[in-house]
C-alpha cells in the first residue's frame, strides 16, 4: 500500500516535566509579564508558568500532568528545545502562534554579497490520528543576510525598518532597525529599544531589499541557490520534495533525545505516514 509522508513527526515525552508557577494578578497581560520577566510565559487566569525562575515574583516548581493542561505542556516542550538548540550554539528563537526557528543546523553559503542559512520552522502540535504525546510539524526555509555588517555605509542606505541579526557581540540576537550611522545602530526589540554596535550585526534581506541594492539578476540568482527557481529560470518542481528533505535533516540535526524542565525528555520518531488505499 503505497504511504505519503508528512512534514510531521511525533514525539513522545518520558519522566516528570516541571515548570515555574506564580500567581497571575488579574489586570496582568502577558506581554507586559514577557517584558518585565524577559521571558516567554504561559498564563492561565490565575496562574503564570514559566521554564526559568521568574526574578522578583514569589514562585514554585512544579510537576505537570501532561494530561492536565494540553496547551502547557506543549510550551515546556517548546521552551525546552529553543534552549537545547541555544545550549548547543545554534540560533533559535520563539515566534507567533508557537512556532520557532532555527538557523545553523546546515552549512551556509554565500552567493553575491549575501550568506544563505537553512532554516528550521517548527511548531508542536497534538493530533488524534498520531498515536504519541504531540507532533513536531517542520518546514524548510532559507534566510538571506548581507555577508557584511551593518558597519558598512553602502548597506545603510537600506537598513531602516528591516530586520537585523546578530553575527557577533552578545546584543540581542535580533531587532527592527530603526536608525544606523558609523558609531551605533538602533534595534526595536519588542516595545523596547537598544543601542548596539553596527559591526555586529547583519542585515535580513528580503526580495525588494535585494534588488533595490544589488538588482534584479542578483535576485534570480539567489532564488535560484536557494531552490526556489532552476538555473534556467523556472519553478523548481522538486522544490517541495526537496524542502521536506531538508527539514528532516535540520530536525534530527537538533540532536534527540531533549531533555525537559525536571527529569524528562523528548524523544522523536520517524515522519508521520498516511497510508493511501487504491494509490500507486
Amino acid at each position: 500500500m503505497a504511504a505519503l509522508f508528512l512534514n510531521a513527526y511525533p514525539v513522545t515525552f518520558d519522566g516528570a516535566i516541571s515548570l515555574w508557577r506564580g500567581a497571575r494578578h488579574e489586570d496582568e497581560d502577558k506581554r507586559e509579564l514577557e517584558r518585565e520577566l524577559g521571558m516567554p510565559v504561559w498564563v492561565e487566569r490565575e496562574a503564570v508558568w514559566s521554564a526559568g525562575r521568574p526574578d522578583g515574583r514569589d514562585a514554585k516548581l512544579e510537576s505537570l500532568d501532561p494530561s492536565r493542561s494540553r496547551d502547557l505542556t506543549l510550551f515546556a516542550a517548546r521552551e525546552a528545545l529553543i534552549s537545547h538548540a541555544q545550549g548547543a550554539g545554534r540560533d533559535a528563537w520563539g515566534g507567533r502562534a508557537g512556532e520557532m526557528g532555527f538557523v545553523g543546523l546546515l552549512a551556509a553559503h554565500e552567493t553575491d554579497e549575501f550568506v544563505l542559512e537553512p532554516q528550521l520552522v517548527a511548531r508542536f502540535a497534538q493530533e488524534a490520528y498520531v498515536e504519541a504525546d504531540a507532533v513536531i510539524v517542520v518546514r524548510a526555509r532559507t534566510r538571506w543576510r548581507s555577508s557584511r555588517t551593518l558597519a558598512e555605509q553602502d548597506l545603510q542606505r537600506f537598513a531602516q525598518g528591516e530586520r537585523a541579526v546578530r553575527v557577533d557581540g552578545d546584543g540581542p540576537r535580533r531587532g527592527l532597525v530603526e536608525s544606523v550611522n558609523r558609531d551605533e545602530l538602533v534595534l526595536r526589540v519588542g516595545a523596547a529599544t537598544e543601542v548596539v554596535a553596527p559591526q555586529d550585526y547583519a542585515l535580513v534581506a528580503g526580495p525588494r531589499m535585494v534588488v533595490a541594492w544589488r538588482g534584479a539578476s542578483v535576485l534570480r540568482e539567489l532564488q535560484v541557490a536557494s531552490g526556489v527557481l532552476t538555473v534556467s529560470n523556472r519553478r523548481n518542481q522538486y522544490a517541495v520534495k526537496d524542502r521536506f528533505q531538508t527539514a528532516g535533516r535540520m530536525l534530527r540535526a537538533l540532536g534527540w533525545p531533549v531533555a525537559l524542565m525536571g527529569e524528562g525528555q523528548m524523544q522523536l520518531g520517524s515522519p508521520v505516514a498516511v497510508r493511501l488505499e487504491g494509490g500507486r
